[in-house]
């Protein structure tokens, strides 16, 4: 991996996790204790963060600073299910529930099957 296409991958998960918090570029950064204009150019790939950036925007987006690093050879899918893992930390049970209910009954209608929990969906049609 070349390092602009990691650094490309870096911005792509912060930017991930924070769309998925609903929250701006400005607010993430003021949380960091970085200007905003860095942050926009840490999530484009056009500039580098250090390590103490890092950190402070992984503790900002609530996730370990291992959770905005490319891994070799892990599946795609895996950073999604980091975003919803993030998501799920601030949900009631009821919440999670709800959840999972909604992402079977989409992953029903595109013809997936399985999935470990029992029960189908806990939302009632209507």
């Amino acid at each position: 991996m070349g390092d602009e296409s990691l650094y490309a991958e870096i911005g792509g998960k912060m930017r991930a996790l924070r769309e998925a918090q609903k929250r701006t570029q400005a607010e993430v950064a003021e949380a960091s204790g970085i200007e905003a204009s860095f942050y926009g150019q840490i999530e484009r790939g056009a500039n580098v963060p250090s390590l103490k950036t890092l950190l402070a925007v992984s503790a900002a987006l609530g996730v370990g600073p291992a959770e905005l690093l490319p891994i070799e050879g892990s599946a795609s899918g895996d950073a999604y299910a980091r975003v919803i893992e993030s998501l799920m930390k601030k949900m009631t049970d009821k919440e999670k529930r709800a959840l999972v209910g909604i992402v079977k009954d989409i992953a029903t209608q595109f013809g997936y099957r399985g999935g470990g929990l029992k029960g189908r969906s806990s939302r009632k049609s209507g």
